[in-house]
């Protein structure tokens, strides 16, 4: 790409498009970057952990040293709220510390050798981040480019009722949709689930892929997904979708399944519409739910039947290549 003057300006809406495109595709090589960076820092870690044990003066205890601060700054990412990570950070400063004096008669080596390798799984951290983030962000930008290219119409298909029609609608939209709901037990109608509170919930329909490999024991593999489907006769007011946003938080809790799309789905009949806090609700609000210290989040979403046959969505969540929820690690 040849540069020009950054300043220059002519369209500021085509402007951002294109930035955001030039972006998406040069973002393959910013990945493949921050792998190969990685990779060398993992190289230099294990030679400087091989020199540590070679070096230094209690071997056994610089080994129990070394990986106790290796595993507090891999679990600190895991951990909730600012406070704890702190702790935890001092707690792996303070392996360090006791690492240095394990050197005894070479600690100079320990001054060198210990923060080296504390200041390298620091690095990892903020590359494994600067790798999120630019998953992210190429994620957002394919997914306002495919909002911007679709059908601004979409009509409602067949159905013995909304609910129906609402999943054979995703269904044609997303073929692993599809797929699920000819499995046999993907698709449970109508849906009465037990969330972690003990509470019993009701959905008009929950479409769940199941987690695969050790995801329900030890946090590794597929975490799946559910789709939970409400329908109602009218227009939902903002007490129902904090109640759907409440019960699929719980239940999600209790079954360890994030969900991947929450639907209220409604008819109009004459005027009718959302109230402003209900718009303000659903536009704003997701659902939160953080499984094996990874926080998934999923929107709601109103889906309107208007009597020309066609949907209105709030918001509009386009279908993109795979099923699963959007994930990040768990922060404050």
């Amino acid at each position: 790409m040849q540069k020009g003057d950054v300043r220059a300006v002519e369209n500021p809406i085509t402007a951002v498009f294109d930035l955001a495109e030039d972006v998406e595709a040069r973002s393959p090589k910013i990945r493949v970057s921050i792998v190969y960076a990685r990779i060398f820092i993992a190289f230099g870690l294990l030679l400087d952990a091989v020199m540590m044990l070679l070096v230094s003066g209690s071997p056994g205890l610089s080994l129990l040293l070394t990986f106790l601060m290796f595993f507090l700054l891999y679990v600190r990412r895991w951990l909730p709220d600012a406070t704890s990570r702190s702790v935890v950070l001092a707690l792996a400063i303070l392996a360090g510390v006791f690492d240095v004096i394990a050197f005894r008669g070479a600690i100079i080596f320990g001054v060198i050798l210990v923060p080296f390798f504390f200041l390298g799984l620091v690095a990892m951290e903020y590359l494994r981040e600067v790798h999120s983030f630019f998953e992210y962000y190429a994620l957002r930008h394919r997914i306002v480019k495919s909002v911007r290219d679709a059908d601004p119409v979409a009509y409602v298909p067949a159905g013995s009722d909304s609910t129906q029609r609402v999943l054979a609608f995703l269904a044609s939209r997303n073929p692993a949709i599809g797929q699920l709901l000819k499995t046999p037990g993907g698709a449970v109608t109508p849906a009465i689930l037990q969330g972690k509170s003990g509470m019993m919930y009701r959905f008009d329909v929950v479409v769940k892929r199941p987690p695969t490999g050790l995801r329900g024991l030890l946090g590794f593999g597929s975490p799946g997904s559910a789709i939970y489907v409400k329908s109602f006769t009218a227009p939902p007011s903002v007490s129902d979708l904090q109640a759907i946003k409440r019960s699929v938080e719980d239940i999600s809790l209790g079954t360890r399944i994030p969900p991947w799309r929450v639907i209220a789905v409604w008819r109009a009949e004459g005027d009718a519409k959302l109230s402003d806090e209900a718009y303000e609700f659903v536009t704003k609000e997701v659902v939160r739910v953080t499984l094996f210290g990874v926080e998934h989040t999923c929107s709601l979403q109103s889906i309107e039947e208007n009597p020309d046959g066609t949907y209105d969505f709030i918001p509009f969540i386009p279908e993109i290549a795979g099923l699963g929820p959007q994930t990040s690690a768990a922060a404050a």
